[in-house]
This record gives C-alpha cells, sequence and structure tokens, in this order.
C-alpha cells in the first residue's frame, strides 16, 4: 500500500503533462495508455527502491533466447532480458528443465560475472540491476545470487517455446534440398552445456518458389552447397535434456558438451540481404 501512495503523485503529475490517455470500458473498468514519454517520466520520478534497473531482475518480460549486445560494448552477447553469457543461459535452462542443481563452478563463475557486470554498467553509466549488492570477492553475495537464480530457474521450469533469433549458411543439397542450422551467438570453448535443436539442420520450405528454383540453380552453377548470409527468427519447443557422461579422454574439452538442453523448431523465417523475408517450417 505504501509503494502505490508513493506513485499515485507521480502519475498525476503525468496526466497532466498529458502523457496518459483513459478509456472506459464496457465492463465498467478503465484502460490507462502511457505514452514512452510517460514511461520515461514515472521511471525518473520513481523513488529507486520501485526501480531495479533494465539489465537485473527476472521477470521483467518472458524470458526468450534473443541474443542483445552487452551495453558496455564489449561485444559480449547476453540472454534473458541481457542477464545471462550463454554459458550461464545454458546452464540455468539444463537446470531448470532436469530439476538438478548448477555444477559448483559454473554456478560461481556465473554468479561472479553477473556481479562484476553489474558494477561496470553502474560504473558506466548503463542501466544495470539497482536491487544487487555490492560484489565483494571475498564475501560474495550468496544469498542475492541464490534469489536470482532461483526466480530465473522457476520461470525457466515453467517455459515451454522461446523465441530466438540467429544467423547463418543456408544449404542446398544435391537433391535440392534447402536446410539451415539454428545457432547462439557467444558460443566459445570451454563450456558443459549447450542447446540444440532436433534435426540440427532445419528443413525450409520458402513461399517464394521461384526464389527456392534461384537458389538451388546459383548453388549448382557455383558448385557449393552454401547459400548467401541469412537471418533468422525462429521459436523453440523444449524436448528434452541429455546428460552425455564425462568426456571421454580421447575428445578435447573445448570439443565435448555433458549437458545438453534440445529443442524442436515450431517456427521459422529468415531474410537475406537482398530478398527479404521468407517463410519456412518444419
Amino acid at each position: 500500500m505504501t509503494k502505490c501512495k508513493l506513485i499515485l503523485p507521480v502519475l498525476a503529475a503525468v496526466a497532466m503533462a498529458g502523457c496518459v490517455t483513459t478509456e472506459q470500458m464496457p465492463d465498467g473498468t478503465t484502460k490507462i495508455r502511457f505514452s514512452d514519454e510517460a514511461v520515461s517520466s514515472l521511471t525518473s520520478m520513481m523513488p529507486n527502491g520501485l526501480v531495479t534497473g533494465v539489465a537485473g531482475g527476472a521477470g521483467s518480460r518472458g524470458l526468450d533466447l534473443v541474443p542483445t549486445k552487452n551495453p558496455l560494448g564489449n561485444g559480449q552477447y547476453l540472454y534473458f532480458n541481457g542477464q545471462y553469457d550463454y554459458t550461464c543461459a545454458s546452464a540455468l535452462l539444463y537446470s531448470a528443465k532436469s530439476g538438478k542443481e548448477l555444477d559448483p563452478n559454473v554456478n560461481e563463475g556465473c554468479r561472479d560475472r553477473y556481479f562484476q557486470r553489474q558494477l561496470a554498467l553502474k560504473t558506466a553509466g548503463k542501466p544495470y540491476d539497482r536491487a544487487a549488492p555490492a560484489y565483494d570477492a571475498d564475501n560474495p553475495p550468496d544469498a542475492y545470487w541464490a534469489r536470482l537464480k532461483g526466480q530465473t530457474v522457476a520461470q525457466l521450469a515453467a517455459t515451454q517455446q522461446f523465441p530466438t533469433r540467429f544467423g547463418g549458411l543456408p544449404r542446398v543439397d544435391r537433391n535440392g534440398n534447402i536446410t539451415i542450422s539454428v545457432g547462439f551467438m557467444g558460443v566459445g570453448g570451454g563450456q558443459h552445456v549447450a542447446l540444440t535443436t532436433t534435426p540440427q539442420r532445419i528443413p525450409v520450405v520458402m513461399e517464394d518458389a521461384g526464389f527456392a528454383a534461384q537458389m538451388r540453380t546459383q548453388a549448382a552453377k557455383q558448385n557449393t552447397e552454401i547459400g548467401d548470409w541469412t537471418t533468422c527468427d525462429a521459436v523453440l519447443a523444449y524436448s528434452s535434456v541429455v546428460d552425455r557422461g564425462a568426456r571421454p579422454a580421447n575428445i578435447a574439452p573445448g570439443d565435448y558438451m555433458q549437458y545438453v538442453v534440445r529443442f524442436t523448431v515450431s517456427s521459422l523465417s529468415c531474410k537475406d540481404a537482398l530478398h527479404g523475408y521468407k517463410s519456412a517450417s518444419r
């Protein structure tokens, strides 16, 4: 109730500025619409305790696998509303779907990187998790991390479909079948958890039959299976998790993923630099 009393004067001020409109609904309720200016005004005028920051805190929207670039401009890609790098996002997904706790080393690494990133964002004047306590390597804020991790895992456990965006090279096989492989930005060596789709290469069905024929003809002329760079939006449906067991001695650590989260592709649409959107489906 106290929070509501604090917000009411702010709402009144924004309404007086003409940034809020209301509409009486047939059931007697009132629909309130906020302009972009209103949202900015509300954020700036709210007490700090009511604004947790854009980068932190689970649950600000449905968690997805659309990568976003780290606001620090270091080329890093982040997932789940900009909260976690690929390694941590994958590990949290595996934990959520398998019911198993994170590997202790992975957990500590994800915890440390999260708080270090919040400090760097704060120092750079970027949006950050304002509720996160200061990071101390000798006394890390485990309680806050446990709450944040628990919220994320609970939300992921209840989510079955994950939108994503990726780039890739379509392939045309000798029979003229066109496929593309779903990829994730930020994948690197030394990771123990992987996200993958079954099948790995997704059959593509194009609405533009003429362009599909052109792609097949071009591939045949150039004696190649590789098409032009393509950007795709997809919805991944959770399928299963697999523990492949300890790494065999003949496989390098960077080439082996023990824990795998599998998805099927429920929808896919792609475009390249010249031909605009092409719909695709399994």
